[in-house]
């Protein structure tokens, strides 16, 4: 079967499934290739262990494209609270209420995300987006051909890549990157948690590396543990029952009490695309930049590239002979992106050490920042996405 598109989107995901809804507003025809579909919502399923904590930026985005209330419908987890420090009797606090909001943001499974998002294409778009269970096993880019290992054939104008940092589009479009892998895994933990805790998140920074709690539902949390290969490799071989020693040596004694669930583990890469379009291939979210997950900014900074691509598309058509709303998008998102990386960058690198000099100047500058109520707040409103 021979499907015809205006555009073919690499990876039906979160950055690609609302890429596909913006698209379709515009009165697009879109088609879409997932390698696989994902299992239907369970409400008695345990958390999934790769959890994104969404801003308001991509909260509103979602809104708009109706896919918010079908997460809500599901699960996720709001929180009024941020906490970083390195010494516990210096905590910085980020605090929804200092600027006059009820709430920072929401952690959302990024399968709970990926099902809202599909189930708003198959209720509000089955007229232009067709999700194609399916591999491609040829990619023609000069033509927009793409042979699926279903045998069925994709024919679009204009090829877009949010497959992930292992793009295998960009690949094919012989885009290059700039990057690198961190020393460090982050180490995930599901936990049940003992007791109540209040819906706030936080980030203890450590010589060895950072450690983070994340506030899901019904009492289970996220712990996140940035490791060396080494402990690494001791956390993936520990059982689930001996690993909660480890755990506690690690974590304040504040923690309270926890059963671990499950774990998993995730390489740290940086990644930057050379370019992010080349022709009639544009790249977007993780194919176009991977972040140091440290402030969790990664998954907004791609729901900026769709709102940015489909708003260059809105202004400017894309034709046989005119990708100037490619090149538009990526003047847009290329120095943005590239600031938060770098900032990212400085912050993990300033705080993961025990050099004498820079451990009282990070002291200092927290209790700065806890004075600098302006400063703090406007660094606070940038990151939830209302600045």
């Amino acid at each position: 079967m021979d499907i015809i598109a205006d555009y073919c989107i690499f990876g039906g995901g979160m950055i690609g499934g609302a890429m596909a809804i913006g698209l379709s507003e515009l009165g697009y025809k879109v088609a879409v290739i997932e390698a696989r579909q994902p299992e239907p919502f369970n409400v008695d399923s345990l958390p999934d262990l790769r959890v994104s904590a969404l801003n308001r930026f991509t909260q509103r985005l979602l809104q708009r494209y109706k896919v918010w209330d079908k997460v809500l419908a599901m699960r996720c987890q709001q929180y009024q609270r941020l906490s970083v420090w390195e010494n516990a009797a210096s905590p910085l606090h980020f605090e929804a209420s200092q600027i006059g909001e009820n709430y920072l943001g929401y952690f959302v499974e990024n399968r709970i995300l990926q099902l809202a998002l599909l189930e708003t294409i198959e209720s509000e778009h089955a007229d232009n987006i067709q999700v194609v269970y399916a591999r491609a096993v040829d990619i023609n880019v000069s033509n927009g051909c793409i042979a699926l290992d279903n045998g069925n054939h994709i024919h679009a104008n204009t090829l877009i890549g949010a497959d992930g940092g292992n793009s295998q589009l960009r690949e094919e479009a012989n885009i290059g990157i700039t990057g690198w892998q961190y020393e460090q895994r982050a180490n995930v933990l599901l936990v049940k948690m003992m007791s109540e805790f209040e819906s706030a998140t936080w980030q203890q920074f450590t010589p060895q590396g950072p450690i983070a709690f994340l506030p899901l539902f019904d009492g289970y949390a996220n712990l996140v543990w940035y490791a060396d290969s080494a402990t690494s490799q001791h956390i993936r071989n520990t059982s689930i029952q001996e690993i909660k020693k480890d755990v506690k040596a690690r974590f304040p004694s504040s923690l309270g009490e926890f059963e671990v669930v499950d774990k998993t583990a995730f390489p740290l890469r940086r990644m930057h695309a050379n370019r992010y379009s080349r022709n009639n291939v544009v790249l977007i979210g993780d194919a176009a930049h991977q972040i140091n997950p440290l402030a969790g900014q990664g998954v907004n900074l791609g729901f900026k590239d769709v709102a940015a691509l489909v708003e260059s598309i809105k202004n400017n058509p894309i034709t046989e002979s005119n990708h100037e709303a490619l090149l538009d998008y990526e003047n847009k998102r290329r120095t943005p992106n590239l600031l938060m990386m770098s900032a990212m960058d400085v912050f993990y690198q300033t705080f993961s050490n025990d050099v004498a000099p820079l451990k009282l100047l990070r002291n200092l500058g927290v209790r700065v920042a806890n004075k600098a109520g302006p400063i703090k707040n406007k660094a606070l409103k940038y990151a939830m996405g209302i600045e």
